[in-house]
């Protein structure tokens, strides 16, 4: 974004038009971004919502079925780390934040809430996590990499044979398409494996996140892990990977989400890394951006400068306290969970072009997510059942075999499951020729060719903006079983090639995961 003099007057313009497509401050009368649901545990959740000024919100909260009734006033507080950049050329005041937790819910009841700013209303409903073991159903994507130029920007195509051509619908349109389904699907929660917007520090793109995602964080859950381009502050004068660039545009993820605290000795890393139960499930959720030491073979971002040492991506490798943190997660996981799934950005087996070995030279790649390979003993040790990443952009499903050891002391043969879902709304990248990934089962531009009829219209097949849908339920031989499909969003079109709607469809690529724990009512 360093443009010279000459290049300032078409961007302006094209500024202007995209702030009053996105919105702005002498459009909207109240919200900034309207409520949604953050942080669940039985008996509580946090709502949040940002204002335009300064003036208290009233939440007001019903029960389904139960006589239930709460009204709440928020406290504002100026959200300073939501400033726009001189270089993003936004005239615009950092919004107020609002949130209040709300306690004395019920597990596993659904709830009504209207809350009230000023002139405006938005209204919505949620349910507790149950403590009673009930079927679940959660959603997984990754990489939406939001910005306000992902409007009309359609994204490299590649097909078979070398094939360049664009996709058929801009990035913005996939990724809004992608969120419908998803919203249509009402899942209990929604976990994002990284890379959110495009660059951290730029307030714009995460004003084009809360615009399009919005509607589904008003209903459901988001339970988002730590991508590359979250630490990214911008190109140019914004500051890239720099250590002060990079930690202020992770001060923006953090002010925007209340998520579960990771518990004492954990050096202050709140929101870095997390743990959530529900119901039969654990998920944890890594931030795994920078190994140390910076620029060594297990580093996973060559570019941060400074971050890991006294910087703001913490440490994943052994004897760091997020590994030691994870093994203990791991360990109590395993023991009371009946299935345990980890979402992070790095995908660590990948055809694509992060699976290149760390590095700057031929073949290599400095945003690598090999190194975390590293962690694969200690998944395995705790029985992990999937991984769930992105960063190449592309749906492609590995299994690594192993041994798991037993609570009964005993060693089994187990499979770890290794997704790479970062479809979620950019790009929709093919594999690197030539490079070998021996664990996989299936990669959407190998395993989905594209199907045309005689007028060349697709019917079906090729890579398309997606996600992971996983549902959990009781097994009829007693335990759990969870169903993991891999959706993604078909453009129909007419036979001149014009998109008419989307479809939900399913690569043939499903599984089903069976777990004899059985889980204990409370």
């Amino acid at each position: 974004m360093n443009d010279s003099p000459a290049r300032l007057e078409p961007r302006l313009i094209l500024l202007l038009c995209l702030v009053f497509l996105t919105g702005s401050s002498w459009l909207r009368a109240d919200f900034r971004i309207e409520p949604y649901l953050q942080n669940p545990t039985p008996q509580a959740i946090t709502m949040v919502w940002f204002s335009e000024n300064n003036q208290p919100g009233q939440l007001i909260l019903q029960g389904d079925g139960v006589s239930f009734q709460k009204s709440l006033v928020s406290s504002p507080l100026r959200a300073d780390a939501l400033a726009y950049h001189p270089e993003e050329l936004v005239d615009d005041d950092s919004p107020y934040h609002h949130e209040i937790r709300i306690d004395g819910l019920e597990p596993g009841k659904q709830y009504q809430y209207r809350v009230r700013q000023g002139e405006e209303e938005a209204e919505g409903r949620f349910s507790t996590p149950s403590l009673v073991q009930a079927p679940l159903r959660f959603v997984v994507f990754g990489d939406s990499e939001t910005e306000p130029e992902s409007a009309g920007k359609a994204t490299p195509w590649p097909g078979a044979g070398g094939l360049e051509r664009h996709y058929l619908v801009d990035q913005e349109t996939g990724y809004r398409e992608n969120l419908k389904i998803i919203e249509g699907r009402e899942p209990h929660f929604v976990a994002i494996a990284g890379d959110l917007v495009q660059s951290g520090g730029e307030q714009r793109d995460w004003d084009a996140f809360w615009r399009l995602t919005g509607p589904l964080a008003s209903q459901t859950y988001l339970f988002p892990a730590l991508g590359n381009h979250e630490y990214f502050a911008g190109p140019g004068v914004l500051g890239g990977y720099g250590a002060a660039d990079s930690g202020r545009a992770v001060e923006k993820y953090q002010t925007y989400f209340d998520l579960p605290a990771a518990g004492s000795g954990t050096e202050g890393k709140h929101e870095h890394y997390y743990r959530v139960d529900w119901g039969p499930v654990t998920l944890i959720a890594l931030d795994l951006n920078n190994g140390l030491p910076n620029r060594a073979p297990g580093d996973t971002n060559f570019y941060m400068l400074g971050a890991g040492e006294g910087g703001f991506a913490p440490d994943w490798q052994p004897g760091s306290a997020q590994y030691r943190w994870l093994e203990q997660t791991l360990e109590q996981a395993q023991r009371d969970s009946a299935f345990t799934f980890v979402v992070f950005h790095h995908c660590p087996y990948s055809s694509g072009v992060h699976g290149q070995s760390p590095g700057r030279g031929e073949g290599q790649d400095p945003l690598s997510g090999k190194p975390l390979q590293k962690l694969t003993p200690l998944f395995m040790r705790y029985g992990v059942d999937a991984l769930f990443t992105g960063h190449d952009e592309m749906y492609e499903h590995s299994i690594v075999p192993g041994k798991e050891q037993m609570l009964n002391g005993g060693v089994s043969e187990h499979q770890l499951h290794v997704y790479d879902v970062g479809i979620g709304g950019d790009g929709l990248r093919g594999p690197i020729p030539g490079l070998v990934n021996p664990h996989r089962v299936f990669l959407a531009h190998d395993d989905a060719p594209e199907i045309y009829d005689e007028r060349g219209v697709l019917l079906d097949g090729g890579k398309h903006y997606g996600h992971l849908e996983v549902n959990v339920n009781p097994a009829r031989e007693g335990g759990w079983q969870a169903r993991l499909d891999m959706v993604y969003v078909f453009p129909v079109t007419n036979s001149e090639g014009k998109v008419l709607g989307f479809e939900r469809r399913l690569y043939d690529d499903s599984i089903t995961l069976f777990s004899n724990r059985r889980m204990d009512e409370e």
